[in-house]
């Protein structure tokens, strides 16, 4: 009789144990794993944004000359005719840009993402309180880069033209038994012109010049 209650009490102690430990798992995977996704690409997309937009501080120092990177055709009358991009100046400060915010992203404290509690539990009113938790952030590095560029009428026969540089980053968040990526695509603008004369419509009807770096 005493075996078949210490069973049982085994067994109940069991059950419990088994139903705490899947409210557990259940809490962690499906409340705190996505407020922390959630929090991480917001505040990665904020700490991407500033590594990179040092990096292009860094190496063209706001500088840069737009005439060194667009070529302006113009025909017999004097119109605008054509533009293209210098690919190989395009690339070469894209590819020292991209070799610096990598120097900078991999200077990033690994435990520069912190979190309170509070938020963790989902719940609204907690959000924001309690003591502070530290996510181990690993950056892998920029993935990819590539350049567009928009032209933007601002007055009579003239034209904004600016160039943008896109520039991925790829970061690695660990957590307890899972790690999950976060990507953050950031846009700074390398050069922008105001053009005067008349553009043509192939450009300003939203075909501008874009490309990969390579």
């Amino acid at each position: 009789t005493m075996k078949r209650t210490s069973r049982k009490h085994k067994v109940k102690v069991f059950i419990a144990v088994f139903f705490i430990f899947s409210i557990v798992l259940y809490y962690y995977f499906f409340i705190i794993l996505p407020v922390v996704k959630t929090y991480s690409s917001q505040q990665i997309s904020s700490i991407t944004e500033r590594a990179v937009n040092t990096a292009v501080s860094n190496v063209i120092n706001r500088t840069i000359n737009y005439d060194a990177l667009m070529n302006i055709t113009y025909n017999n009358k004097g119109e605008i005719s054509a533009f293209s991009a210098n690919q190989h100046e395009i690339n070469s400060i894209s590819r020292e840009i991209v070799k610096e915010a990598q120097f900078q992203i991999s200077t990033l404290d690994k435990d520069v993402l912190k979190i309170n509690i509070g938020t963790l539990s989902g719940i609204p009113f907690m959000i924001g309180k309690g003591p502070k938790i530290s996510l181990n952030l690993i950056p892998i590095g920029v993935v990819s880069s590539k350049f567009n560029s928009e032209f933007n009428s601002v007055g009579i026969n003239m034209t904004k033209h600016t160039l943008f540089l896109y520039v991925d980053v790829h970061v690695n968040i660990v957590m307890p038994i899972q790690a999950f990526d976060v990507f953050s695509s950031n846009q700074v603008i390398l050069a922008e012109n105001i053009i005067v004369g008349s553009v043509p419509d192939v450009y300003l009807d939203g075909n501008g010049l874009k490309g990969t770096i390579t």
